[in-house]
């Protein structure tokens, strides 16, 4: 039997799948940026000021230096950025799943209620099956 709900369940689940290959993207995304973060953390971390050398040497670590430090501010703003995507898709896969599950309810209980009007129409005619026997009638 098919429900006047089938079509928007299958539209609400292709939603929803949609969203969740959103919010696995998200994820990776959110995975990648912080793995990026931390390296530009580490690579900050081996560099060090010459103790020895020419000036020129000294400004070119210097350089290399706030190069890093700029290269960590970028990282952390995909960071946020991330984070914040991540964020929103988490809200849209909820509203999705909702969406989904309340079609999926409304389709079920229209099942429910054709399955409870057939069995009252079949109640109905048994009983008139058992009337026209006990009278003798013909069937």
């Amino acid at each position: 039997m098919k429900s006047k709900y089938a079509p928007l369940v299958k539209l609400k689940k292709k939603d929803l799948d949609r969203a969740e290959r959103d919010l696995i993207a998200a994820n990776n995304a959110l995975a990648y940026a912080a793995d990026a973060h931390e390296r530009a953390y580490q690579t900050l971390s081996q560099l060090s000021l010459p103790t020895r050398g020419s000036v020129a040497e000294l400004a070119q670590s210097q350089m290399m230096i706030q190069a890093q430090h700029y290269s960590i501010e970028q990282c952390r703003e995909r960071l946020i950025e991330a984070e914040d995507q991540q964020l929103r898709m988490q809200n849209r896969f909820k509203s999705a799943m909702i969406d989904y599950e309340k079609f999926k309810y409304l389709e079920l209980q229209e099942a429910q209620s054709a399955i409870a009007k057939i069995k009252k129409e079949e109640a109905k005619m048994l009983d008139e099956i058992g009337i026209m026997t006990y009278k003798g009638g013909p069937l």
